[in-house]
């Protein structure tokens, strides 16, 4: 059985007594103005039928009792308007209070369980760049294994778009940049809301790339999911954002569609990964509207 919200309780508390103040002002307002055949003359009463006149007299001998009592009871209504609205509010700050409690637990503890990698350790990363060699004889492109560290250029694109993403995003979401936790590694973790983070990574691409490629760094990416929500018990999304070398490039649509084919084989993994790509000369020169679309989509 689902768990009631007594957070969205006490708003629904709060704008239910709000309504009752409008309706003490406007339901009066709303039935004053209206005649209600209450200057129809007695000589024209006398040419309706019988049914009429007396459609005619309860209607007004109705009105008049409305009328009555119309004070008392739009006076009830801004009195227990008024008592739904400080209930709510009331109890909606304290329950506000707790929540941002609990979200400054929650950060203490990513503080304590996030360590920020030094730059030997940030230098030391695997390249994220796939190093392709084609075959001469078969002219096939194979994926070659890389144990080397990454080049300078490289690091130097992936703080270029961090640091963009930083800046563009604003004070309002977290950019947590070259984390550690425990073993593993991340590129950058986005808070884009109190209950959502985005887990963002990096890749690089010069020349070219295989299937066998884009399903490894989608599972790892999945997997450094799957470890920073059991650690911290938090919805995560994961964005594996690819920097081609070359603009233009129709690796941009082969990588889309090579993505696409591998969360529809793998959904259960891959499903909550989005595959975005962006030209290197774009880094520098998007805009922030259309970057934050890309990165929160």
């Amino acid at each position: 059985m689902a768990q009631l919200e007594y957070g969205d309780y006490y708003k629904f508390t709060a704008s239910a007594g709000i309504t009752l103040i409008a309706g003490a002002v406007v339901v009066p307002w709303m039935f004053l103005r209206e005649p209600f055949d209450l200057a129809m003359e007695a000589s024209k009463i006398a040419l309706l039928t019988p049914d009429a006149q007396n459609i005619i007299h309860t209607r007004q001998h109705l009105v008049t009792v409305a009328i009555h009592f119309l004070p008392l009871g739009s006076g009830l209504m801004a009195v227990a308007g008024a008592c739904l609205t400080v209930f709510g509010l009331l109890s909606w700050r304290t329950r506000q209070a707790v929540g941002d409690e609990i979200e400054d637990l929650q950060r203490k503890k990513l503080d304590r369980e996030l360590t920020a990698m030094s730059p030997g350790e940030i230098e030391a990363k695997p390249n994220n760049e796939p190093e392709i060699a084609e075959d001469v004889e078969t002219g096939q492109i194979e994926l070659q294994a890389s144990a080397s560290t990454r080049t300078t250029s490289v690091l130097a694109v992936e703080q270029a778009l961090l640091g963009r993403i930083g800046s563009c995003l604003g004070p309002s979401m977290q950019v947590m940049s070259n984390k550690r936790l425990g073993n593993v590694e991340y590129d950058a973790i986005i808070r884009a809301s109190n209950t959502h983070q985005i887990i963002v990574e990096i890749k690089y691409i010069r020349k070219g790339f295989n299937s066998g490629w884009v399903l490894e760094s989608m599972n790892n990416l999945s997997l450094k999911m799957a470890i920073y929500s059991k650690t911290f018990d938090e919805n995560v999304s994961g964005l594996m954002l690819v920097v081609i070398a070359t603009s233009n490039s129709p690796l941009s649509r082969r990588l889309a569609d090579i993505a696409q084919i591998m969360r529809y084989s793998h959904p259960s993994q891959l499903e909550n990964i989005r595959v975005q790509t962006i030209d290197e000369a774009d880094i520098a020169t998007i805009s922030c509207e259309d970057l934050r679309q890309f990165i929160l989509a």
